[in-house]
């Protein structure tokens, strides 16, 4: 939420949620969309009211609740702004954390990092959650998931900038968020999920390290769940899912649930033609996944894919940098759907999302076109104010 004239962030959405339901506290819904609070007091969060098969009726919902905030908005002369981080706030003076329902948690979070800075109060994600039953299936999306997460931030960076300047990450979101949890490092391991084969195993190695590490600096037992682990993505056992939490927030509801709509398809394809992920996983060298996500947050598109990379998995051959493997194992994804016998779901939701994907692979990532947009930090203004504008009109930030 930020003031329209200045563009700085507006920590009130605690008057919003007011305005919208009645109550700070209220998650006020429309169509399948409901909204809620943050740790950060200007963040908004949009989230679905149930679990949602339909991806392209999903961002019609986001887009109309999108309006309507910004209608509650425009008396106090405030808007929505999308992206994966301000460009221009200063947390050390502009954070203020949620004053109402859940501050202990924000305060415990607080006190054990200090969550003044961008790694924590400046960022906005999209979490997508993809469910699971039983051991087996758990086993085969976590690992199937854990082999596509470096390659995710290529696709949605939109943060390259902060403090006002471009300081030479395309995912600055990313950039500061990996070191969150330096003095208790069990809570984000290698960012990228260890490969694990069963619940019982995820818990012995995931989860208790962590909950082990920060019992004595959280006696109450207020941090003891599954959402502390700040993994790229994480299993949620109380509700039968792995959600995927590295994805930047793009410039519009559409471009968000085409990522959500992309990861799901190249996951299919996955599971239905790769090697067994668990076994591609564990021979995947120490260290090589983690390289290949910092390596994609920073450089996008132009990384180096590893030799090593388990290309097999995907069921596609080798490549030699990011975008040609993601370029790829999307042709190669698509193609398999595209068959006589195709879903006409399917068939409709590569319809409503294809075009905001194919803008990423011809004109770059959020953060690639909106450095091209604006070269020199004096555009940057007229750029977010661009973004805010494709925000409220779900339309795409193109620039040629």
């Amino acid at each position: 939420m930020v003031h329209c004239d200045t563009l700085a962030v507006d920590p009130s959405a605690d008057r919003l949620l007011a305005a919208l339901g009645g109550d700070p506290d209220s998650h006020p819904a429309a169509g399948n969309v409901e909204a809620d609070n943050e740790l950060a007091a200007h963040v908004l969060e949009l989230k679905c009211k149930r679990p949602a098969r339909d991806l392209a009726a999903q961002a019609r919902d986001f887009a109309a609740y999108v309006k309507q905030a910004n209608r509650a908005l425009a008396r106090w002369d405030c808007r929505l702004m999308p992206g994966g981080m301000h460009p221009f706030m200063d947390p050390a003076r502009e954070s203020r954390i949620w004053p109402h329902q859940d501050r202990a948690i924000y305060e415990t979070y607080d006190r054990l990092f200090g969550v003044r800075g961008h790694g924590w109060f400046n960022i906005q994600s999209v979490h997508l959650n993809l469910p699971f039953s039983g051991d087996a299936e758990f086993s085969r999306l976590h690992n199937a998931i854990s082999l596509l997460l470096p390659l995710l931030p290529a696709l949605a960076a939109s943060s390259p900038v902060h403090d006002g300047a471009h300081h030479g990450w395309l995912d600055g979101r990313l950039s500061h968020y990996v070191n969150n949890q330096r003095r208790l490092p069990s809570i984000i391991g290698g960012i990228i999920p260890e490969p694990v084969g069963s619940e019982g195993e995820y818990r012995e190695k995931i989860l208790a390290p962590m909950f082990r590490d920060i019992a004595p600096l959280d006696t109450e037992g207020i941090m003891q769940e599954e959402w502390l682990n700040s993994r790229a993505a994480i299993a949620r056992f109380d509700r039968n899912t792995i959600e995927i939490r590295c994805l930047d927030t793009q410039e519009r509801p559409t471009a968000d649930l085409a990522l959500c709509h992309w990861i799901t398809c190249m996951l299919r394809h996955a599971l239905d033609t790769g090697e067994d992920p668990l076994a591609a996983h564990r021979k995947v060298p120490e260290g090589l996944l983690r390289s290949l996500f910092l390596d994609s947050a920073r450089l996008g598109m132009a990384a180096s894919m590893p030799a090593a990379f388990p290309f097999a998995a995907f069921g596609v051959d080798a490549q030699p940098t990011v975008g040609a493997f993601i370029r790829s194992l999307t042709a190669v994804s698509l193609g398999a759907r595209a068959g006589a016998d195709a879903d006409a779901k399917a068939s409709a939701a590569d319809a409503a999302f294809l075009p905001a994907i194919e803008l990423i692979l011809s004109q770059g990532n959020l953060s690639e076109r909106i450095l091209r947009a604006a070269p020199l930090p004096a555009r940057y203004p007229s750029v977010y104010r661009r973004l805010c504008e494709c925000l409220d009109g779900d339309e795409a930030f193109s620039v040629g």
